[in-house]
Formats: structure tokens, sequence, C-alpha cells
């Protein structure tokens, strides 16, 4: 009976690193007396890491602002966090598999092209969203033809339809002219996607919630997760084991781009609106939230808590910034260090110390004459 192989019994020779998490060590590896609990507390601790550092932001925002603890800002905050959180879920599922989507920004714009283009049309909503979902979908059938039958490299399959994709928008636009919607003349059904309320609470973020779980039952209650998981931690063990990895890894392609054109559809209808290249704005954070996330995972694996983890660090990191004042062109630095330092930690803590790697770089240094 065949069977999947996991990060966990891999062969370490296979050269497939974690993306953050601790590594396991090699089958026969014998650890120092006493060494084990060092080990495990040094996991735990790696896990902990960005929920720690997500409640020190929220500490430190919250003693420096008295508006920034308040149910108002907090419900804010999850609707800004809404979006990125759907087209983060979208990317966890591609990197999942060891790829990488650079063209989530362009089906979030082409689902709202497609969606906006029909509401202006005077198409009914649910036709709209469907034709618009459609749409945003096709970048990732393109993704999943470049990278499984044409064997292109994930990151450049997918940059190529980022080119493509952009180009398409403006063709289709006259150049990449908006497209807006009058509000009295918008659908209230449309209207209400991206505007209304449930108890409350904002109808993007009830979205997103739902997407997130979708996904983890996609990811992690699956056969085809399962294979999708393997496959990006271990592709030729798994081909071996007599999984199909192709076609499930051409799958996360079009799912990842299916779960970011909801974002798309959600975006015209909360702007009213088409504005072109809307949709890049959310594939770096979605990428970084990804990796701040896959620490939470004992195998450093992209996992959809920890991406929605990432998340809130960067939407919260933004808020606490604009209620300070401080301006929007130090966010991104903000946002930068607090990535890399939180990163570095996890490698410090996954490998215990960065001692070996600055010996290992005095050892090839070459001998002074």
């Amino acid at each position: 009976m065949s069977t999947v192989v996991d990060r966990s019994s891999a062969d370490p020779s296979s050269g497939v690193p974690p993306l953050g998490g601790p590594s396991t060590p090699a089958p026969g590896a014998r650890h120092a007396p006493g060494s084990a609990e060092p080990d495990r507390l040094r996991r735990r601790a790696t896990r902990l890491l960005a929920p720690g550092v997500l409640a020190l932001i929220v500490l430190v925002f919250a003693i420096l602002t008295p508006t920034f603890a308040t149910g108002g800002n907090a419900v804010s905050v999850l609707s800004a966090a809404s979006l990125v959180a759907i087209a983060a879920c979208a990317m966890t599922v591609v990197v999942r598999g060891g790829g990488i989507d650079l063209s989530i920004g362009v089906a979030v714009d082409l689902a709202a092209l497609g969606a906006t283009a029909l509401i202006a049309d005077g198409y009914v909503t649910w036709f709209a969203v469907v034709v618009g979902v459609a749409f945003g979908t096709l970048a990732g059938v393109v993704n999943a033809l470049l990278v499984t039958v044409l064997r292109i490299r994930a990151f450049l399959a997918t940059l190529s339809v980022w080119f493509v994709g952009t180009s398409v928008q403006q063709l289709l636009t006259d150049g990449g002219a908006p497209i807006y919607l009058r509000r009295p003349t918008t659908p209230d059904s449309f209207a209400a996607l991206g505007n209304a309320t449930v108890a409350g609470v904002p109808l993007p973020v009830v979205v997103a919630a739902g997407v997130a779980v979708v996904t983890w039952l996609l990811l992690d209650r699956t056969r085809w997760g399962r294979v999708v998981t393997a496959a990006g931690e271990q592709r030729t063990a798994t081909t071996i084991a007599g999984r199909a990895t192709r076609p499930a890894l051409g799958a996360a392609f079009v799912v990842a781009a299916a779960i970011a054109s909801v974002a798309g559809v959600l975006l015209d209808s909360r702007s009213y609106g088409f504005v072109g290249g809307s949709g890049q704005a959310y594939v770096l954070d979605a990428i970084g939230a990804v990796f701040i996330g896959a620490t939470l995972s004992r195998y450093g694996r992209p996992n959809v808590l920890g991406t929605l983890v990432g998340v809130l660090v960067f939407t919260i990191l933004s808020n606490g910034l604009a209620l300070l004042g401080v301006s929007y062109y130090y966010d991104g630095l903000v946002r930068g260090v607090v990535l890399v330092a939180l990163l570095v930690t996890a490698s410090v803590l996954a490998r215990g110390t960065l001692g070996p790697s600055i010996r290992g770089l005095r050892r090839r240094r070459p001998a002074s004459t």
C-alpha cells in the first residue's frame, strides 16, 4: 500500500528546507545528553513567536493611542484585513505545494473587472459574480498549464501571467481607465457584498472567515490536500509513492485563483468600481503573511491559521501607525523590519544559534599569506 511521505520522515538530502519552522533531525542523529528538553523548548518558542509578536504589537499600540483599543477600531482592522486574508489564503494553497504565485493580484483584478463591467451593463448580481470569479480563475488555469504541462518554474510562469494579465486589463479598459458604478443604479444585492454587516460584523469579514475554513478543510482534511502538502515537501518521494503530483499541483493554482477572485468581487462591490492594478497591493502582503504563518507549524509548513496571524500582524501595524499619525511612507519600512526580525528570530530558534553559520564562513575564508 502506497503512502504519502511527510516532512517528519522525509530524506533530509532532498534539499527542501522548512519555511521557518524547526528542522527535523536526520535519521540516526545523536543528541547530546540533556539536549532533548532545550530542543523542545526552542520548537515551542518558534511556534509561539508570531502570536507573541502580534500580542506585543497590540499591547504597544493600545498603550500609545487610546483610540486603538476600541470596538470601532477593531471592526475597522478586521474589515481592512478581510480582503488581504482571502488573497493570503489563496497564496497559502500554492506555497503549500512548494510553489509561488505572483499573479494572485491579476486574479483579483480580472474578477473585479468582469463583475464590474457586467453590473455596469445592467446584468443581475449572481450572474456578474459567477462570471467575475470565472474570469479571475482563468489566471490560475493558465498558471496550471504553464507549470504542469510545459514544466515552467512557478515563479517564472506566474510572473509571465502577471505581465500578460496586466496588459489584458489595460486593453479591455482603453488603457486602464477605471470603471465606476453609480450607486443609485447599482443593485442592492451587489452593493451589500462589500458593505453590508452581519450582527455588526462587515460581510467581507464573514466571507473571509468562511474562505479560511474552506481552505483549511481542503488542505488538511482532504486527500488532495495531503498530496499537495507531500508534493511541496518531497515531490520525488511522493511521486515514487504512486501519487499523481502534477494534477494536484495544477489544481492548486486553479483553486488559488478562484479564492483570490472572491476578493476581487468583494473589492469592486466595496469601492463601487474597478481600478486597474488594485489587486497587486495584496500580493506582497499575502506572501509575507504566509511565511510568517509557517513559523506556527512544527514542520515550517504554510497553514491557514498562521497565515491569518501574519495578515493581522501587517494590518494592525498599518492601522496603529495611521492612528499615531506616522507618515504612510514609513509603513513599508516598519512592516519590513518586523518581518525580517521575526523570520531571523525563528531561524535562530530553529538552529539554536547563529554560531555554526559564522564558523562555516570563517572556515571557508582563504588563508592569509
